[in-house]
């Protein structure tokens, strides 16, 4: 039997890492670290490092994961940052996935996510229908695999990245159905949990990602399909009542939060907190508190100037917003460099349309999705979009010669 290289056996687990990343969580930290490692053992270092150099989404990544081992040398507590720190390795799978995956193995590894999401989601009806409680997971949150704020995140991105393949792919009918029967389930998944960050970040892509997807198309057909979106959400909202009464109690709360200084609802909880992080940027407006010194500066103005908030929100263990967590610990600086990341991702030198479509929805869904929690503070929203934003730039110019 013929040893396997380093450079397949770091393919395989890419596909099996994305097919795993719904569905099972320990895994992750195992997987993702043997990929960047094994990035190491297979040959031509020299090679590689000169095409990473030249790839702008490798470079603006770097600066990132840098910026926030250099903010040690001002936070608060080093333990905690380093702890953050830590998660924020995980956007080295960008440039070791982008210079390494295959071109057969970007698409076995689509798949691969769609197919482990499609097989979580079926959990849900099973737990709503038989009543199954474990963990967290029960009728009323069927989230089996990870926290319902996490899975919707997951379920947007897969869903874009569904409907990106069908727009592009070349697909027998038989396959075309097979994926279509994948997005609608994904998608009905989204709306069966309870998580409405990706609920929220799924349908405000959709007005972006149609009429890219139509971009060949006449102006009158891409203004009519935005239409249909539109026309579809709200008859979603009409019939299903899970996702109505979901869109109906954040609206509530946010109105009485904001309007009635009600905070001991989710969202009241979240405009008190980001009040109290808008002092902190004021403080800090450069650099921040350094990472992981947020909370203990968030702690501090609880007991001085928000005492009023103190039992709604002191046990936030983090902002509920990826802008308010990044501004309050790297300043003006680190929401740049956060923004930079994804705006190279976009800029990225793709060969196919279909890459830069991918690039578009991916990054609409999580930038939209960073307003209800900071998912890059999340291992598994973190490494979902490291592997897929490295899948995706495997596309890059930069890494034509690569077979």
């Amino acid at each position: 039997m013929r040893a396997r290289s380093p450079n397949e056996v770091l393919n395989w687990l890419v596909v099996v890492l994305a097919f795993s990343l719904p569905l099972y969580r320990a895994w992750t930290s195992l997987a993702a670290t043997l990929i960047i490692i094994l990035w190491f053992f297979q040959g031509d270092l020299s090679r590689r490092f000169r095409r990473l150099k030249r790839h702008r989404l490798t470079l603006a990544v770097i600066g990132f994961v840098a910026l926030n081992l250099l903010s040690l040398l001002w936070t608060e507590d080093v333990l905690a940052g380093l702890d953050y720190w830590e998660k924020y390795t995980y956007l080295l799978l960008v440039p070791v996935v982008a210079s390494s995956v295959r071109p057969k193995v970007a698409t076995w590894s689509l798949a691969a996510l769609a197919a482990g999401t499609v097989l979580s989601v079926s959990l849900m009806p099973v737990i709503i229908i038989a009543d199954i409680r474990f963990g967290r997971a029960h009728p009323g949150n069927p989230a089996a695999t990870m926290s319902h704020l996490d899975y919707s995140m997951v379920l947007a991105a897969v869903a874009v990245l569904i409907l990106v393949h069908l727009a592009h792919a070349t697909l027998r009918p038989r396959r075309r159905v097979i994926w279509i029967m994948a997005f609608v389930v994904v998608v009905g998944g989204l709306l069966l949990n309870i998580g409405r960050s990706g609920q929220v970040a799924f349908i405000a892509t959709l007005p972006i990602l149609v009429p890219l997807l139509l971009h060949r198309q006449p102006v009158r057909l891409r203004v009519a399909a935005v239409l249909g979106v539109v026309a579809a959400v709200v008859l979603v909202y009409a019939v299903v009542p899970r996702f109505q009464d979901r869109v109906d109690a954040a609206r509530v709360e946010i109105r009485t939060a904001v309007v009635e200084q009600h905070i001991d609802s989710n969202q009241g909880k979240r405009v008190a907190g980001a009040i109290v992080a808008g002092a902190i940027v004021a403080e800090h407006p450069l650099l921040g508190t350094g990472i992981g010194g947020n909370m203990p500066a968030f702690q501090h103005l609880l007991e001085t100037r928000f005492p009023e908030f103190h039992d709604a929100v002191g046990w936030f263990p983090h902002f509920h917003n990826q802008y308010l967590q990044l501004a309050t610990e790297l300043g003006a600086v680190g929401l740049v460099s956060l923004l930079t990341i994804f705006a190279t991702f976009v800029a990225g030198r793709y060969r196919r349309p279909k890459a830069r479509a991918a690039a578009v929805a991916l990054t609409c869904v999580y930038l939209v999705g960073f307003f209800g929690d900071p998912f890059f503070h999340k291992q598994i929203t973190l490494v979902l979009f490291a592997l897929a934003a490295g899948i995706i730039s495997a596309d890059d110019e930069v890494f034509s010669e690569q077979s």
